[in-house]
């Protein structure tokens, strides 16, 4: 979760925190997005997983990808992205349909549709990306990371892989990079504060939306908090990090 908690802090660091209005409209505009999401969710539960996963594998892609331009950094950006989304379905469809199930009221068809759709493209990018890693030395160590990964999938359950890649790798590189550009500012203590104050109050959102969707299958409820959760909260974070930030970062380094 701490993931996504540093986003006020981007917010601030590009200008939402100059004042109280600023920042009430950050948040509102924030929680407004993933509002929407749920809704959105709620009425279309198997378009808006398919579309969830595309948006996904583009943010994890952008997030892995060390090359900053050119085919490279397009391939890298399918691969690396696609990897965690559709390769964890196609090597454990078994196990991934049950869960979309439980996220869909039994709609994963679509989900599983994609997978089958983008498996063989990635495959055919994967040996085009092997060649340019054998010529390309500074592609290698991603590209070894993209095999161990692939590996990783196949084996470990899917919840597990995912979490262990998200909360690992994503998010580790996700927060080295952010804090690179925050720890300059003049007040880094604060931003763990707000960090710690959006991380609660993500949680105690989490927790009655729990409560509500909990009717006796424990396992289904805490499935739609964390991943429609993740949805509604991914949105607003790609606007914002994937958007915003990456746009200041780009004319300041011009």
């Amino acid at each position: 979760l701490p993931h996504g908690a540093f986003d006020g802090a981007i917010a601030n660091h590009l200008g939402a925190g100059r004042s109280f209005a600023a920042a009430a409209k950050f948040i509102a505009s924030y929680c407004a997005a993933a509002g929407l999401v749920i809704a959105i969710w709620i009425a279309f539960p198997s378009v808006t997983l398919a579309l969830f996963l595309i948006i996904s594998m583009v943010h994890f892609g952008r997030g892995d990808a060390s090359a900053k331009s050119g085919p490279a950094f397009m391939i890298q950006v399918l691969l690396h992205g696609g990897l965690p989304i559709f390769g964890i379905i196609y090597f454990q469809q078994s196990s991934v349909v049950p869960l979309f199930d439980a996220l869909t009221n039994g709609a994963s068809d679509l989900a599983i549709l994609m997978s089958k759709i983008m498996v063989p493209f990635l495959g055919l990018m994967t040996g085009l990306y092997c060649l340019m890693a054998f010529r390309d030395a500074s592609l290698r160590a991603r590209f070894a990371e993209f095999i161990l990964l692939a590996i990783a999938f196949a084996i470990l359950p899917p919840l597990i892989s995912f979490a262990l890649y998200f909360c690992i790798i994503h998010t580790g590189r996700h927060m080295c990079r952010i804090w690179h550009v925050l720890a300059s500012t003049p007040s880094p203590r604060g931003f763990y504060r707000q960090a710690a104050g959006f991380t609660l109050a993500s949680w105690l959102v989490g927790g009655a939306a729990f409560l509500w969707l909990e009717t006796g299958n424990l396992d289904a409820a805490l499935l739609q908090v964390v991943f429609i959760g993740l949805a509604a909260l991914t949105v607003p974070h790609m606007i914002l990090v994937d958007g915003f930030f990456a746009k200041g970062q780009r004319h300041q380094t011009e």
